[in-house]
């Protein structure tokens, strides 16, 4: 497996954990107040889609979409898109604990970017099979 899917394979796990943290003490203040844990909501969804699921489907896509050649085409891109994207989630657990709403217009952005700069490194790598019909 390339070393850049290793990166969004274990960065997906860590959110992962961080989100379901979150999540589990916004459901425990339910009974119990833990003081600002219903401010996180919006991180706590935003970390396990954003990056749980899709962090793991992108490295995953990065290392099983077929290769034409010896070398993936663009790789700066893929790692241009993991860091856009991480970059929004820690903007996403900052911006949780502000009281404006700007940080949201940023982060949705960086991840629009990040889809764009994966899409157009994986979009060459999308081909039909020369063994297929």
């Amino acid at each position: 497996m390339p070393l850049l899917s290793v990166l969004y394979v274990r960065t997906s796990l860590v959110w992962l954990v961080v989100g379901a943290t979150l999540g589990g003490a916004i459901l425990w203040s339910k009974a119990s107040p833990i003081p600002f844990a219903w401010q996180f909501l919006t991180a706590h969804i935003h970390l396990l889609t954003w990056g749980w699921l899709l962090q793991l489907t992108l490295g995953v896509a990065y290392w099983i979409l077929p290769r034409f050649g010896a070398e993936r085409p663009r790789p700066w891109l893929a790692v241009a898109a993991y860091a856009l994207l991480n970059a929004a989630l820690a903007i996403t657990i900052i911006a949780s604990l502000l009281p404006v709403a700007w940080p949201g217009i940023l982060v949705g952005a960086l991840q629009l970017l990040a889809l764009f700069a994966f899409a157009l490194h994986a979009f060459p790598r999308a081909r039909r099979s020369a063994y297929g019909k």
